[in-house]
């Protein structure tokens, strides 16, 4: 570790591993100069990157020091920093980091001990935590030797199935929400950016209420035509026709829709008269991708009105107590109103995040993959742990596409594996040029930076940014590498 960027990334990574975050340019600036023979002062970095020097020496300093203490462990500042790290390199056996492999080595210990295996292919138990991939046989499938049953490696397109081995619990919230949608009359909202696993984890309630008799429906407001949409009607009958055919009823919508009554009171009405009477047991409605209508405010703001008032009749209303609602969208909703107006801070809420470090080592072993420590923390750097880039790189690792050097040095550019990806994103802020400015300070800023709300929101939503206390940054490196080119 003679050099300064081998040293920075490696507490880059420590840092990473301990806390989840990443370092922001201003710590990495601050950190790199101290590291350096020729220390500068703290009004010399201030000067260099344009900062005051109060906030430096008051604000960044103080809490960059307290976190690599924090997480080394011992006492750290600006001049044993080196040395610290130089002997905690050193000492890479250390029993964190042993513990640490323990902890992994057991994880993986069922897959290696004749429980599942690859087809053909010697085991690789005694080659466990070496620095490289193991090449695969080919086909590649996996066989679980207890049922004798195959499981092709999927490619990662939609939600992830009932019955694949690559789903990772999120728990506790599975089982929460399964106890949730037990109560008469109950509302789950699943929030999370796209392609973060929100409608796989949909399915897996409805799957569960199906199980204990419910009856379910599922609608995806991305199959909703644009016009239906601009149109609270169109909207509302579009919903309840959805609803009659989904449950093999006669469509009678004509026979409830009074124009003088209101497409809210008409909706209402259909439900409450005609559709649930007709069922026995609780009807289990799935809502996803409501954030299509936020683009449309005000009938964003009726459609979940709607939706709470339901929620709200059930606790005096047996019939409304049939009805339990699932909810999910990519962000929250911003409407120009008040808080105390705001529409839709109802029924129990899950946050559907980013993989921790243990969930990406139970997504690796999945795939097979014999991947380091070292090599999982730097995917883990490159990705911040988002499901769907995981498993795309697993995919891929799992098929002999790439090897992991080639994976690393292609991941940000139009001919990797994440270039359609990347593409859609790209594609996405051209057609929305006041979010493309947005997204470049972000790009730009050597620190969280508050933004217009609706662009944040925006931002938030296709999942480039992440969101605290009404600041954003960028969400990972693959980001920063690709669109700070």
């Amino acid at each position: 570790m003679k050099d300064v960027q081998g040293g920075l990334q490696f507490v880059e990574q420590l840092i990473y591993a301990k806390t989840g975050k990443s370092l922001t340019d201003i710590q990495k600036a601050v950190l790199q100069e101290s590291w350096d023979g020729q220390r500068k002062t703290y009004n010399q970095i201030a000067e260099e990157f344009q900062y005051s020097a109060s906030y430096i020496k008051q604000t960044v300093a103080p809490q960059l020091w307290k976190l690599l203490s924090e997480v080394l462990g011992e006492k750290v500042n600006k001049t044993n920093i080196h040395a610290v790290i130089e002997r905690r390199r050193a000492n890479q056996s250390s029993s964190r980091s042993q513990n640490l492999i323990e902890r992994l080595r057991k994880r993986l210990e069922p897959y290696y001990t004749g429980q599942l295996q690859y087809v053909n292919h010697p085991t690789i138990a005694n080659t466990l935590f070496k620095n490289h991939i193991n090449p695969l046989s080919s086909p590649t499938k996996l066989i679980n030797a207890n049922y004798q049953n195959t499981v092709d490696l999927e490619l990662p397109k939609g939600y992830v199935p009932l019955n694949s081995a690559f789903y990772i619990e999120r728990i506790p919230n599975e089982h929460r929400c399964y106890q949730e949608i037990t109560n008469p009359g109950s509302l789950i909202q699943i929030k999370a950016p796209r392609q973060m696993g929100k409608t796989s984890f949909m399915v897996r309630i409805l799957a569960h209420a199906a199980t204990i008799g419910y009856q379910t429906v599922s609608l995806n407001l991305l199959q909703a035509d644009n016009k239906i949409l601009t149109d609270l009607n169109k909207v509302l009958r579009w919903l309840c026709a959805n609803i009659t055919h989904k449950l093999k009823l006669k469509n009678k919508l004509d026979d409830y829709w009074d124009e003088d009554l209101g497409s809210k009171a008409n909706c209402t009405i259909y439900l409450q008269e005609y559709l649930l009477p007709q069922i026995d047991n609780p009807l289990v409605l799935a809502l996803d991708e409501v954030n299509e209508i936020f683009e449309y405010p005000e009938i964003a703001q009726d459609f979940l009105c709607l939706l709470r008032s339901w929620h709200e009749e059930a606790k005096d209303s047996k019939i409304w107590q049939k009805l339990r609602l699932i909810v999910s969208k990519s962000t929250e909703l911003y409407i120009p109103l008040s808080i105390a107006k705001f529409p839709f801070q109802v029924g129990f809420s899950v946050q559907i995040r980013s993989f921790n470090w243990e969930q990406v080592q139970d997504l690796a072993q999945r795939h097979q993959l014999n991947i380091s420590i070292g090599h999982l923390a730097e995917l883990m750097w490159l990705v911040a742990g988002h499901p769907y880039l995981l498993r795309v790189a697993f995919y891929h690792l799992a098929h002999q596409d790439l090897t992991w050097e080639e994976l690393m040095q292609t991941a940000a550019s139009d001919t990797g594996i994440y270039s359609e990806y990347l593409h859609q994103l790209l594609w996405y802020l051209q057609q929305h040029p006041e979010l493309a400015m947005a997204f470049e300070q972000v790009l730009k800023a050597k620190a969280p930076i508050a933004l217009e709300p609706v662009q944040a929101f925006k931002l938030h939503s296709i999942g480039l940014v992440n969101m605290r206390n009404n600041q954003v940054m960028i969400s990972c490196d693959l980001y920063q590498r690709y669109f700070g080119r």
